[in-house]
């Protein structure tokens, strides 16, 4: 599932709803994410993949969204994965 279809899903579970906001942030125009990132500071998301917990750090104009082990990097991942595959949306690791 390409995430513009995720985040377009008007029925959505309750938890799938922050993810929804979260990743529509990450899929905003540059200019707009920056002008918008000390209010997301306090607004991040997770979730679970192959049975491990992950911090979703941004999502790709190609469908997939971007992962970290690593609870406090703001940039980067460590694997690129259709969001179909992640489960366990929340606020908290």
């Amino acid at each position: 599932m390409h995430v513009d279809d995720f985040i377009d899903d008007s029925f959505s579970q309750d938890n799938e709803k922050y993810a929804r906001w979260v990743l529509m942030y990450y899929r905003l125009p540059a200019v707009m994410i920056n002008d918008f990132k000390e209010f997301m500071k306090g607004h991040l998301l997770f979730c679970t993949w192959e049975g491990k917990r992950y911090r979703v750090n941004g999502a790709s104009r190609l469908g997939d969204i971007w992962l970290t082990a690593d609870y406090d990097r703001e940039y980067g991942y460590e694997h690129r994965v259709d969001l179909e595959t992640c489960s366990n949306w929340g606020s908290k690791p």
